[in-house]
């Protein structure tokens, strides 16, 4: 049985959820996760559930991910293999 939680997409976003879309969206984020359609990445909108710990998750992330050795692409390497063995779909 598959579960779809109901996403919130950029377009469609109003309120607290729109403005912190438009401030992911000013953030420098590399080619790979700008969207050709001009919203935010897939990964922002799946957290649109909770609009609020957006900012502190990614935070969060930015704040582990730029330290250490490994380059950006080293990097999403690992977290995408950690993703995979955790069963995590994105």
């Amino acid at each position: 049985m598959t579960t779809t939680l109901a996403t919130t997409a950029h377009a469609a976003s109003t309120g607290v959820l729109r403005e912190i879309y438009e401030r992911m969206l000013e953030r420098p984020l590399p080619p790979t996760y700008r969207p050709a359609h001009g919203g935010a990445p897939g990964i922002v909108v799946a957290h649109s559930l909770e609009p609020r710990l957006i900012p502190k998750v990614f935070a969060t992330s930015s704040t582990l991910n730029g330290a250490g050795p490994l380059a950006w692409p080293e990097r999403e390497l690992v977290n995408a293999t950690t993703s995979r063995l955790n069963q995590c779909l994105y």
